[in-house]
């Protein structure tokens, strides 16, 4: 499996602002502290984004390592759950973590998908936890631990939930599955966000997952721009909220679910401006032609008749 350098460690470590001990060191000391660290700051820094699929000529997203380094540490870019993903092993790996990558099946209308989204089981200590920097607003902020019904508090007050069972779609009862599921209050409907395995999915997997992905009309990210990232208390720096620009517009969730607009987004112009401004993403004047004549670019709404 691929590794990155000390050289490449120091610049990621740079870019999301990791100031602690020595990173692979303390990994030895303290690897779930460093792990919940590294996971907090990543997801604050690293957008979850579709960009390149609306802003580039290719619309092509390899998840090749060095590939991935220099779009997300060297042209300050995130990308969708097998990019973020496979990035985040790589530097889990180059720090001695053990780890598998496995695929997962998200719940859409209330059904499941085919296999379209990775996560990472880290083991440490022979405990494993799930970490996923690659499921948006409603993924999980830090690792989790992998024991059925285990609950936790993800960006409060949301919780989350772990289960191990059968899916609806199982046509054995005997099948079992890992679902992720979050409420956005205690007290409040559960609802499946995605199920997986632990079964290891090899590189080759993902890139039959990643060719359809990004290449199917009907997939969300080839529809949807989209960028988003964590937010953290001022004071304690723990994650407090998110910030989502979505198709047309900004948005924040933080504290008690209230959601609040920030920007409405009428033109390209704006949606450029807004990427630098809340995700510190620079998108060329080349980058930003490649969307014309897409069913996703922005376009300035003309006269009434």
């Amino acid at each position: 499996m691929a590794t990155y350098s000390d050289e490449q460690l120091a610049r990621y470590f740079a870019h999301i602002g990791y100031q602690g001990r020595n990173a692979r060191q303390a990994a030895g000391e303290d690897a779930l502290e460093v792990l919940a660290t590294l996971q907090r700051l990543h997801l604050a820094r690293v957008p979850f984004e579709s960009l390149t699929l609306h802003y580039s000529r290719h619309r092509l997203l390899s998840l090749d390592p060095d590939a991935l380094f220099d779009k997300i540490v060297g042209n300050s870019r995130g990308g969708y759950c097998m990019e973020v993903n496979t990035f985040f092993a790589t530097v889990l790996r180059s720090l001695g973590f053990t780890l598998i990558s496995v695929g997962g099946r998200v719940r859409v209308a209330d059904q499941y998908t085919g296999w379209s989204h990775m996560a990472n089981l880290v083991t440490i200590n022979s405990t494993r936890y799930l970490v996923d920097v690659g499921f948006g607003s409603n993924g999980p902020p830090h690792p989790v631990l992998l024991v059925d019904g285990h609950e936790f508090v993800g960006i409060a007050p949301v919780r989350g939930r772990l289960q191990h069972r059968a899916l609806e779609e199982h046509t054995d009862p005997n099948q079992r599955a890992w679902v992720y599921s979050t409420q956005d209050a205690e007290g409040a409907p559960w609802r499946d966000q995605y199920a997986f395995v632990e079964l290891e999915f090899l590189p080759a997997d993902f890139e039959v997952m990643n060719l359809h992905t990004m290449t199917m009309p009907q997939s969300y990210f080839v529809q949807t721009v989209l960028c988003m990232r964590t937010l953290l208390d001022e004071g304690d720096q723990t994650a407090c909220g998110v910030v989502i620009l979505h198709r047309d517009y900004v948005k924040t969730r933080v504290g008690p679910l209230a959601v609040e607009t920030i920007e409405a987004l009428e033109t390209e112009e704006q949606r450029v401006r807004a990427l630098e401004k809340h995700f510190k993403v620079l998108i060329t004047p080349d980058e930003q032609r490649a969307i014309c004549g897409l069913a996703s670019e922005l376009r300035p709404k003309g006269p009434s008749p």
